[in-house]
């Protein structure tokens, strides 16, 4: 068996596709960070804001002209505003408010914000539902595409540097059936090829005689009219199980990376979700 590379082909084009996904990672991480940062301080800000209460009277009114509708329909409304007076330990007040029934003469209590002076005509309540939620979950999943975008040029990098030499395979992998998916939406024509058999053999002792899959995008995997019986592989970190191998048949001298799978894994995980929780 040969232990050196003849043709990169396939690993390069590999870490060239994933170039788009890598941009799309970060984009995602640092607009879920920018929002996530907004909501956190949003959050923090309402809950250090402080109110005083007292009594104000309606003096005037106006009006001032909001954006409203939905992003297809958006459009300026006019929306009435009252003009109230008030006075705190005698040191006089004003300010404005939007609200539909309040009548001149009127008076009624209010709430002052201590930092801006800005006029409440309800009881402050503090961050609302998804005032918490949202500023708990950008930041989660900012997290989680950041640690993707690491993730992937980790790969990336590996598969680059990737080579045999010294090395003997991790893996060897028994073929039995192959299933062609096709994409959809945009990447209709995109056809992905999963190859469904059972390790031969494996540096990890608990895979031998296990049922794998091993799927690839058709650009990045050598085209053939038959794909023989087994291939080798070899995992991007040495005797560390990984998701990402890369392949060689030496038949069609070529090597190619891969996503693998084990059925059994995937099993596990949705059996242990499904088992209803012990109850007293």
């Amino acid at each position: 068996m040969s232990r050196t590379i003849t043709d990169r082909k396939y690993l390069n084009k590999a870490v060239r596709s994933r170039t788009s996904w890598l941009v799309f990672l970060l984009v995602a991480a640092i607009g879920a960070g920018t929002l996530g940062y907004f909501n956190v301080t949003g959050v923090v800000k309402e809950l250090n804001e402080t109110y005083t209460s007292t009594t104000g009277e309606v003096v005037s009114e106006g009006s001032i002209r909001v954006l409203t509708g939905t992003r297809r329909s958006r459009h300026y409304e006019d929306r009435r505003t009252v003009h109230i007076e008030y006075a705190i330990d005698g040191v006089p007040g004003s300010g404005s408010a939007v609200d539909e029934d309040l009548q001149i003469g009127e008076s009624l209590t209010i709430w002052v914000n201590e930092r801006n002076l800005d006029v409440e005509i309800e009881e402050p309540t503090g961050p609302e539902f998804w005032d918490w939620a949202w500023a708990i979950a950008m930041p989660i999943l900012a997290l989680l595409l950041l640690w993707g975008f690491v993730y992937s040029v980790r790969t990336s990098i590996r598969l680059k540097r990737f080579t045999p030499e010294g090395r003997e395979p991790d893996f060897v992998f028994a073929l039995q059936n192959i299933e062609v998916q096709a994409g959809k939406g945009r990447k209709a024509k995109q056809r992905t090829f999963i190859f469904h058999g059972v390790m031969q053999s494996n540096s990890i002792p608990k895979r031998v005689g296990e049922k794998a899959t091993i799927s690839a995008v058709e650009k990045t995997l050598p085209q053939a009219q038959t794909y023989p019986p087994t291939f080798t592989g070899y995992y991007l970190k040495p005797g560390k199980e990984g998701a990402e191998p890369v392949l060689h048949a030496p038949e069609l001298d070529a090597w190619w990376p891969a996503t693998l799978a084990f059925p059994s894994d995937l099993e596990m995980v949705s059996t242990q979700a499904e088992k209803p929780k012990k109850t007293d």
